[in-house]
């Protein structure tokens, strides 16, 4: 992917029983549970099993994983032009 790439990255946001923040992968969370690779470069962070898929989207409500949402910012992404 580069900087002007026109992909979507797929991130998945993981929330951890016992963890008050949300932190994000990059990787498909395991259905059954498990670690997944935390984009914040931290230590792995164990995904719950999967109930619903809307599980693994973004919760607005609740805090994020410092490290996981900074990476996420920086990740690159489609610039748009803008016509005059």
């Amino acid at each position: 992917m580069t900087e002007y790439s026109t992909e979507r990255p797929g991130i998945y946001w993981v929330k951890p029983e016992g963890d008050p923040n949300q932190h994000a992968t990059m990787g498909i969370p395991p259905s059954r549970g498990g670690p997944v690779e935390a984009l914040g470069g931290h230590a792995s962070v164990e995904a719950p099993p999967l109930a619903d898929h809307r599980q693994y989207q973004m919760a607005h409500t609740r805090p994020f994983c410092e490290e996981c949402f900074t990476a996420y910012l920086k990740l690159p992404t489609a610039r748009p032009t803008w016509k005059h």
